[in-house]
């Protein structure tokens, strides 16, 4: 099993594109209350300030000014069953992860010196690690005004609709078991992030003719970031070697754009095309690195079970090396994104040509398409340039890590020659005088997400009901897959409904259940995972279809373990996907969404 410490961008690599979202794959189909509970199909449709999401051109078809607060909850349920044990790919050691110090390779009748049994845990199976984090909240704030009858302006913090999820574990890298504190299989993606997201989109929509509308949409978004991951320096995954990083970064400047154009070719019949564009993210970061995290700092003492005299194992001393700096280059918060939409409606009146005759008649009422229209059906197809989720790159200056160990003759030791990154340029004497570089494959795929529903007005001007359907294809390749960064196929069932109260006040809610893709990623049969652990009680699914191919695969054909498809990881090897232990298991992720808004017509 190859893992130095260039494993670091294990972190780096999903490490803006989890606390930032995603299109697509990590971002659900949502868009607002309204949206949300048609199938996510609000792009042709003029109801509220979400449009600056998708369509500014809509803008000019608003019929009033108005104000938009809401916010979408997640509801998530997501696991993770790695394959292996603590004792796969571990050598002799002492680690201490809260409870007081473990030795790895305890053996029968050794003892602390109190007399206490010690804990051989490398056998233990590795165990279940679900999501830990707090319910996702995602609020929503949008003005708009009409200046004129064919020219509407608004401007709105609308964030994406991101399902990326920030904790599993404990946040210090750690997971309860039944058998007390055992480190997180995960940890080497990132055991915590507190993230501060702001986004601001001005747009403004004209309508040139009753055929023809056209919008456009600037953003600027800006990402801060605090966050905890783990590496190691060495080749073997003893915890005590465990290299923590707490990371702090900023990008204070993102831009982004959406444009539009939206036809009316007859009454009935709405039709529009979108793109949507975000600029990658560079962001300046700053490290604390601790090596040896999990170290105890002292010589472990303990009783030897078969002399029953006094032993000694050697250990590792934490240390910190602060204020490392760095910068992340990373895909952009939105892939670019080229969206359709149609829609067919049944008007209950004539399509509004005279706004300011409309106005008149209305008498202070709306009079929007849930007044105007007994029903709706509207068609989305999205393609999503998600193959821009293909590298993340971090690079850091050429700084020696402080990695030290303590012999069982009580002398620290410093280890030379550890750093974070491979050398971009060297001398002639192989010294490195270049930045160093980290490099993440994140395996991203070009998807397309198919959206279907509609609105039936109950009682026009006061109730509507709406469903929908939703599906998006796999974002990423399935070998590259980890519990941060989902972003396989799904289907979504939607419902909701708006009540509008005393003639002006829109009440919406909306519910949204995906189905997602459950995977299997098998540890490739070139690993060096022991056999002892090629086992049902270690979650290997040995003899259930799965294909025996070398390493650099990708999917193969194969059989299925109680309906999860069987996926083949390649071996991780310095240039193959990876990596192919901390993410091989079976992957479980269920997500309701509930979304409330409230908007004012004035």
């Amino acid at each position: 099993m190859k893992r130095s410490f260039s494993a670091l961008p294990v972190f780096f690599g999903i490490l803006l594109l989890a606390s930032t979202a995603l299109a697509g794959g990590s971002e659900f189909p949502g868009d607002g209350a309204h949206g949300l509970g048609r199938g996510a199909t609000g792009f042709t449709r003029a109801d509220d300030g979400t449009v600056l999401l998708r369509n500014p051109a809509l803008l000019a078809d608003l019929w009033d000014d108005q104000a938009l607060v809401g916010a979408s909850l997640q509801l998530v349920d997501a696991c993770f069953q790695p394959t292996g044990a603590y004792g796969w790919g571990t050598q002799e050691g002492v680690a201490d992860f809260g409870e007081g110090p473990l030795y790895t390779n305890a053996g029968q009748g050794d003892t602390d010196v109190q007399g206490q049994a010690l804990t051989r845990y490398t056998d233990e199976p590795y165990p279940r690690v679900c999501y830990q984090g707090p319910m996702p909240f995602l609020p929503q704030v949008a003005l708009t005004m009409k200046l004129s009858d064919d020219l509407g302006v608004g401007l709105g913090f609308l964030p994406p609709d991101a399902s990326a999820l920030n904790q599993w574990g404990n946040r210090d890298g750690t997971v309860n078991t039944e058998n007390g504190l055992r480190p997180n299989p995960l940890r080497y993606y990132r055991s915590h992030q507190n993230v501060s997201f702001f986004t601001l989109t001005g747009g403004v929509g004209y309508r040139i003719s009753p055929l023809i509308r056209v919008g456009l949409a600037l953003q600027w978004n800006l990402a801060v970031f605090e966050s905890r991951t783990w590496t190691t320096p060495f080749t073997g995954l003893n915890p005590g070697d465990d290299v923590r990083t707490d990371v702090f970064g900023r990008d204070l400047f993102i831009p982004g754009v959406i444009a539009s154009v939206q036809l009316r070719p007859i009454d009935r019949l709405d039709v529009a095309l979108g793109f949507k564009w975000s600029e990658a993210i560079e962001s300046k970061a700053k490290l604390d690195i601790t090596s040896s995290a999990f170290g105890t700092g002292e010589v472990f003492e303990y009783i030897d079970g078969g002399s029953g005299e006094l032993a000694l194992a050697s250990a590792t001393v934490p240390t910190t090396a602060h204020n490392q700096t760095g910068i992340v280059r990373a895909p952009p918060i939105w892939a670019p994104q080229l969206s359709l939409g149609l829609r067919y409606s049944e008007p209950l009146k004539p399509r509004v040509r005279d706004w300011k005759l409309a106005r008149e008649v209305a008498k202070g009422a709306v009079e929007d398409s849930m007044a105007t229209e007994r029903w709706d059906v509207e068609f989305n197809a999205i393609y999503f340039f998600t193959s821009v989720y293909d590298e993340v790159l971090f690079s850091s200056a050429n700084a020696e890590l402080d990695v030290k160990s303590i012999s069982t003759a009580g002398e620290v030791q410093t280890i030379p020659d550890r750093y974070a990154g491979d050398c971009t340029r060297l001398d002639d004497n192989n010294n490195c005088i270049g930045r160093r570089e980290t490099s993440t494959r994140l395996g991203g795929n070009d998807q397309i997400g198919l959206r279907l529903g509609g609105d039936y007005n109950l009682l026009p001007g006061m109730l509507a009901l709406r469903a929908g359907l939703s599906y998006e294809t796999r974002g990423q390749k399935p070998e590259t897959l980890n519990v941060l960064q989902y972003m396989l196929s799904r289907t979504g069932i939607h419902a909701g409904l708006t009540l509008r109260i005393a003639g002006k006040t829109d009440l919406s809610i909306g519910f949204a259940h995906f189905i997602h893709e459950n995977i299997r990623l098998q540890v490739n049969p070139a690993s060096n995972l022991p056999p002892k652990y090629r086992s049902e009680e270690y979650h290997f699914a040995s003899g259930q279809g799965i294909e025996a191919v070398g390493p650099g695969a990708g999917e193969v054909p194969v059989g299925d373990f109680d309906g999860i498809a069987g996926i083949e990881v390649p071996n991780a090897g310095q240039d193959t996907p990876g990596p192919y232990f901390i993410n091989a298991g079976s992957f479980r992720y269920d997500l309701q969404v509930l979304s409330l808004s409230l908007s004012q017509h004035f």
